[in-house]
C-alpha cells in the first residue's frame, strides 16, 4: 500500500472507506468466530495501517491508541470492583435471599408481572441477562407449564425483565461499556436511562398483567419452585439483612457518590455480612473476590445461578473495552471520525436529528453484526463530539445506544442474545412479539426527541472543559 508523503486529514471518501473497512474486518472475524476481543484488536490494527497510509508517524498513532484506552480505564476499574462485589454478594447470601423471596411471591394471578420483576431484580443484582435467563428463566418456564401459560408469552416476560435489569445494572458489562463509549459517568448514564425505562416498564407490567388474567388457573405445579426454596434454605442462611449491601449501593448512587466509591463500600459491607451471616473467613473473601463464588449445592439450577463474580471473570469485558477504546482512539487521531462527523453535521440541524442518527446508526450496526457491544462502540465513538456540538449531555447518547443495541439484540432473530434465548429457553421466534421492552423503549426515546423532554443540556463546567479541549487542539 502506497502512503502519502505528508500527514493529513482523509477526504470524506477516504474516511468512509476506512471506517467501512474496519467494520468489515470486525464482521469477518465475528462471522468466523464470535470472539469480540480479537475482532476489535484486528479492527484497531486495520485503523493503524490506514493511519500510516495517511502519513501519520507510528508515535502519533500509538499516542491516539493510548489516549483512547485512557478513556475506558475508569470503566475497567469499575468492572474489576464489580467482579469483587458480585462474588461477595453471593458469598454473603444477598443473591440467594433475593431469589428466595422472589419465588415466594409467585401466584397464578400475577405470574407474568412477577416473572418480569424477578428477571429484573436477578439481572440487576448479578449484572447478567444471560445468567438470569439460564437460571431463573428456566425455572419460570417450568412453572408456566404447570400454570398453563404459553411458553412464548412467559419467555417474553422473562427476557424483558432480564434485559431491563441488565441495562440498568451497574454490574452489567453492557451498561459500563455504553458509559465508557460515550465518556459518561456510570451513574449519570443509569439515571438518564430511568427517564426512558420508568414509562417503558410501567407499560410492560400493565400489559403482562392483562395478558396474565387470560391464563389464570388454579391448577398449579410448583414442585420445582419448592425444590429450589428447600435447597436455598438447607445450604445458606437466608436473611433480609443480607440485602443491606445492594440497598446501600442504591442509596449512595442516588446521592451521586462516584461509582467506584459506592461499589467499594458495597464490597466491604458484603464481605462483613458474609462473615456474620454465612460464617465466611478472610481467605474465602479474598479468593471469591479474585476468582468468583463456586456453588456446590448439587442442584444444577442453583449452582449455575450462584457460580458468579470474581475479578478474573471480568477480564474478557475489560479486554473488549480496552480494544474498543484503542480502536476508537486511533480513528480519532487520524481524523476519520472528525471528517465523518463534519459531513454528518451538515444534515443534523436539531437535537432530534441527532437522536434519530444515533438510533439508526446503532440499529444498522446491530443488523450487520448481530452483536450489541460493537454496535455501541462505533456509533458511540463517532457521535460523541456531535453531542458536544449540540450542547447535549453525553448521558443522552449513552442511553440511546443502550435502547437500540442492548434491547434490540434480544429481538433480532440472528442477534447473539436472541439465538441464546431460543436455545436456552427452548422457544422459537414466537417469543419476540411478547418481549415488549425493545419495542416500547425506542418509541419513548423518539417522543422525547421530538418534544425535547429529557434532552439534558451540558452544564457550565462541561462547556468550559469542552472549550479548553478545543483551545488545546
Amino acid at each position: 500500500m502506497v502512503g502519502r508523503k505528508n500527514q493529513g486529514e482523509p477526504t470524506i471518501k477516504e474516511a468512509a472507506f476506512i471506517l467501512l473497512t474496519v467494520i468489515a474486518v470486525i464482521l469477518i472475524c465475528l462471522i468466523n468466530a464470535l470472539v469480540l476481543e480479537t475482532a476489535l484488536v484486528l479492527g484497531a490494527m486495520t485503523a493503524a495501517i490506514f493511519g500510516i497510509y495517511l502519513g501519520y508517524e507510528w508515535q502519533d498513532i500509538e499516542k491516539g491508541l493510548i489516549e483512547g484506552i485512557k478513556n475506558g480505564l475508569g470503566a475497567c476499574i469499575i468492572l474489576i470492583i464489580i467482579g469483587m462485589v458480585i462474588g461477595t454478594w453471593v458469598l454473603g447470601g444477598t443473591i440467594q435471599t433475593m431469589v428466595f423471596y422472589g419465588l415466594k411471591l409467585l401466584t397464578p394471578q400475577i405470574f407474568l408481572p412477577i416473572s418480569f420483576l424477578l428477571g429484573t431484580v436477578t439481572s440487576l443484582l448479578i449484572g447478567s441477562s444471560f445468567g438470569t435467563i439460564a437460571t431463573i428463566g428456566i425455572v419460570l418456564m417450568g412453572v408456566a407449564k404447570g400454570l398453563g401459560i404459553p411458553a412464548s408469552i412467559t419467555a417474553g416476560a422473562i427476557v424483558s425483565g432480564s434485559m431491563f435489569g441488565d441495562k440498568m445494572s451497574p454490574m452489567s458489562d453492557s451498561t459500563n461499556l455504553a458509559a465508557a463509549m460515550s465518556d459518561t459517568d456510570l451513574f449519570d448514564h443509569i439515571s438518564s436511562m430511568l427517564y426512558v425505562s420508568i414509562p417503558t416498564v410501567t407499560i410492560s407490567i400493565i400489559l403482562y398483567g392483562l395478558i396474565g388474567k387470560v391464563y389464570m388457573t388454579n391448577s398449579v405445579d410448583l414442585q420445582t419452585v419448592e425444590k429450589i426454596l428447600s435447597c436455598l434454605q438447607n445450604n445458606f442462611n437466608i436473611s433480609l439483612i443480607t440485602l443491606i449491601p445492594p440497598l446501600l449501593m442504591i442509596i449512595l448512587s442516588i446521592l451521586k457518590i462516584p461509582a467506584i466509591i459506592s461499589l467499594s463500600t458495597s464490597f466491604v459491607t458484603a464481605a462483613l455480612f458474609a462473615v456474620i451471616t454465612q460464617g465466611a473467613n478472610f481467605s474465602e473473601i479474598i479468593n471469591v473476590a479474585a476468582n468468583g463464588y463456586v456453588s456446590e449445592t448439587g442442584y444444577e439450577l442453583i449452582d449455575n445461578l450462584l457460580t458468579q463474580g470474581g475479578i478474573n471473570n471480568m477480564m474478557s469485558t475489560v479486554a473488549i473495552i480496552m480494544a474498543g477504546t484503542a480502536m476508537g482512539g486511533i480513528l480519532e487521531k487520524i481524523c476519520v471520525l472528525k471528517v465523518l462527523l463534519k459531513s454528518l453535521m451538515k444534515y443534523i440541524k436539531k437535537p432530534r436529528d441527532l437522536i434519530l442518527s444515533t438510533l439508526l446508526s446503532t440499529y444498522m450496526m446491530l443488523f450487520a453484526t448481530g452483536e450489541m457491544m460493537v454496535s455501541m462502540i462505533i456509533p458511540g465513538r463517532t457521535l460523541e463530539s456531535a453531542y458536544k456540538e449540540m450542547n447535549i449531555k453525553n448521558n443522552v447518547l449513552s442511553r440511546t445506544l443502550e435502547t437500540a443495541a442492548t434491547l434490540g439484540c434480544s429481538v433480532l432473530p440472528w442477534g447473539v442474545v436472541s439465538v441464546y434465548i431460543q436455545n436456552v429457553l427452548d422457544v422459537g421466534l414466537e417469543y419476540i412479539p411478547y418481549t415488549f421492552l425493545p419495542f416500547i423503549a425506542p418509541v419513548i426515546t423518539l417522543i422525547y426527541a421530538f418534544t425535547g423532554f429529557a434532552l439534558f443540556k451540558r452544564e457550565d463546567k462541561d462547556l468550559n472543559q469542552n472549550s479548553d479541549i478545543n483551545l488545546q487542539k
